[in-house]
């Protein structure tokens, strides 16, 4: 674009941001599904753990029958022996509550004490269900020998105690039919992770080869929010040394389900250390193997596992088998994480355990550099505030002033191609039949005047990356789900729930999921400031293009209502404190003066409303008119005729009588009659 088309520039500029807004998302944080480094395990006498997970060892049974799910409390009963003894061990720290099923030691029953399904607070999320249920999602460690698994999921196991909680260590006991006797000892912290140490004895005769592996299953394909701008799905973090931060890669559900119904076999990865599991919104499921021991990662699909639904797994298995003479031990720890994705549960963790690039289940985008300090602000102003929605406003003021020079120098600009606005309009007048004329005019002023025309766009692209960071901090911060506001706004990271359809939170429902339809008082709140700062800026002279920008506030109001209402209130705050801004830059320049009037009205106006009158141009001009070029006659304004010397200007008698010269031979002003 050409610099002879200022009034075209800021157009695109509007309407680029406008795409970059709509598709900029897909565009930046679209999730490239990764092929996956296909790197088959050891071959070496046909006993690698890594070959042995592929044959299916450990991982399930995929059969065409199909079997109908029970409610949940029915399928956490099936977790009975034998005898018809109840096999469930309490577990329970502060943050989680649930159970562990002793017949194959499997987590599968694990709720969040803080995090509720709705924000009225019936039902705690469950992360964790049971095999049977609807949903069912668990967890469980083994070991895979010589011949496959051994140690089965119908394995039952005896503990030492009666529950698992911070102050008690749970162990647990198991020997299979080979004279291998297994010992796990569990525990877990206050948080989130639970640490399980394995130590197997050969207590037969014969040397035996095992490898440990660890398995997390996910019956039934998750309903995802289907966003391009947040990964749901399969995650794995492979590194190649010890000194390697290592890197995540992603895949989404169905990309695991097409890799194996296409015959492509699992996504695979062999990495020193790491960890793999499924992530949602908000929680995750991670198995983590020690860092300095080599494994093998891989995601696979199974057709209706064990008779119920489809299922999705992640897998890891050492990749080495360790020989263990009759009479000795072996022992590895693996941990699992089940819980939210809380920032600094995460840091803390991958500090404390030295976990490669844990923070990255969070999915931080590209801006991450601006993401992640940003939700470290919020956090540590709302340890102050107390309201994150009252957080969100102070660090929009934070941004403001950060901003404030750039932001300065471009409102001041728009200021002077404002008080502009009356010799531009007679540039184009005159040059109407040459547009290349008018051009060269038109940037010939402007330099004269050290003028950016394009400067005007800078306050709207200095927002975008704000905009995707604090919208991509609203969308995965599990701080920001159900955190309130004030009034009817008791959700940042979901809709305003008073829409057009419930006439604005009179009827009791929500939002009906229809676009163009959910439109909210903030959103019209933000649509209203919008408006209000763009009749503040220098319209442009082709009418088609004032019709555009002037229809973008309106564009937007419908765009963005179906975003976060923590975004929309950003947005509306960040615009009216745009708005203060650019007026006060106005009032100073003197862009806006009080209209003349016969009353004490104070209507502030443009000035170039008064252009007309030569005594209002000069003064926005600072001085009499420039002379620049020829035609100085016709761009000059009219002078009004100079008053004689000694004649006042009464403001009480009408203007024609003010400008009027008193009558020759007379004095001006009143006299007193004589009696």
């Amino acid at each position: 674009m050409g610099p002879s088309q200022p009034d075209q520039r800021n157009l695109i500029m509007a309407i680029l941001f406008s795409v970059v807004i709509i598709f900029g998302f897909q565009i930046m944080f679209a999730p490239q599904e990764q092929q996956g480094r296909q790197q088959p395990g050891q071959q070496s006498d046909g006993k690698t753990g890594a070959q042995v997970g592929e044959q299916g060892v450990g991982v399930g049974r995929s059969i065409t029958a199909t079997k109908q799910t029970r409610p949940l409390e029915e399928a956490l009963n099936l977790c009975k022996g034998t005898d018809g003894k109840n096999l469930r061990l309490p577990v329970r720290t502060p943050l989680v509550t649930g159970s562990l099923c002793l017949r194959g030691a499997v987590f599968d029953d694990l709720s969040l004490r803080k995090h509720w399904t709705t924000i009225k607070k019936k039902e705690r999320i469950h992360l964790l269900r049971p095999l049977g249920s609807s949903d069912a999602y668990f967890v469980r460690f083994g070991w895979i020998g010589n011949g496959g698994e051994a140690t089965t999921d119908k394995a039952v196991w005896k503990a030492d105690g009666d529950s698992l909680t911070p102050n008690e260590p749970l162990t647990l006991t198991w020997t299979n039919d080979k004279g291998l006797a297994f010992t796990r000892t569990l525990t877990i912290d206050d948080k989130y992770l639970i640490t399980v140490t394995d130590r197997v004895t050969n207590t037969g005769t014969e040397k035996q080869s095992l490898a440990p592996f660890g398995l997390t299953t996910r019956v039934g394909e998750p309903e995802t929010l289907g966003f391009f701008v947040l990964h749901e799905g399969g995650i794995v973090v492979n590194r190649e040394n010890q000194e390697d931060e290592g890197t995540h890669e992603e895949h989404s559900y169905g990309s695991i389900k097409d890799r194996t119904q296409d015959q492509r076999g699992p996504y695979t990865y062999q990495s020193l250390g790491g960890w793999t599991g499924f992530s949602d919104q908000y929680w995750l499921v991670a198995m983590v193997p020690p860092n300095e021991q080599q494994v093998k990662y891989s995601f696979r699909w199974l057709q209706n596992l064990d008779g119920y639904r489809d299922a999705f797994q992640a897998l890891f298995n050492y990749r080495n088998f360790s020989e263990i003479e009759p009479g000795k031990s072996l022992k590895v720890t693996n941990r699992l994480f089940a819980g939210a994705k809380e920032s600094q549960i995460l840091s803390a963790y991958k500090e404390q355990y030295n976990i490669a690039r844990f923070e990255w289940a969070i999915d931080w985008g590209w801006f991450y550099f601006l993401t992640k300090p940003f939700l470290w602000l919020l956090q540590i102003i709302f340890g102050y505030v107390g309201n994150f929605g009252v957080a969100i406003l102070i660090l929009t003021v934070m941004v403001k002033i950060v901003f404030f020079p750039l932001a300065n120098r471009s409102y001041k600009s728009m200021s002077k191609m404002k008080k502009l606005q009356p010799e531009m309009m007679k540039l184009r007048e005159r040059y109407a039949d040459d547009k290349q004329k008018m051009n060269q005019e038109l940037m010939a002023l402007y330099r004269e005047k050290k003028i950016n025309p394009a400067a005007g766009c800078l306050p709207i692209l200095l927002q975008i990356p704000v905009f995707f960071a604090l919208y991509k901090t609203l969308f995965i911060a599990v701080d920001m789900r159900h955190a309130p506001f004030f009034g009817w706004i008791q959700d940042l990271s979901a809709l305003d729930p008073t829409t057009i359809v419930n006439f604005f939170g009179l009827l009791p429902w929500g939002p009906v999921g229809i676009p163009f339809i959910d439109i909210g008082i903030w959103p019209i709140i933000m649509g209203v400031t919008m408006y209000l700062q763009q009749k503040m800026n220098p319209p442009p002279a082709d009418p088609m293009q004032q019709k555009i920008f002037m229809a973008l506030p309106f564009v937007f109001t419908f765009m963005l209502a179906t975003f976060p209402a923590g975004l929309i209130i950003y947005w509306a705050w960040n615009n009216l404190l745009s708005i203060c801004q650019q007026w006060l830059i106005m009032k100073q320049m003197g862009v806006y003066d009080k209209k003349e009037a016969t009353g004490n009205v104070r209507d502030l106006t443009a000035a170039e409303a008064t252009a007309g009158s030569g005594a209002g141009a000069a003064a926005m001009d600072g001085g009499a008119p420039a002379k620049d070029t020829e035609d100085e006659d016709k761009l000059a304004p009219e002078k009004k005729a100079k008053a004689p010397t000694g004649t006042t200007r009464n403001p009480g008698r009408s203007k024609q009588s003010r400008d009027k010269p008193p009558a020759k031979g007379k004095r001006s002003g009143r006299r007193r009659r004589r009696k």
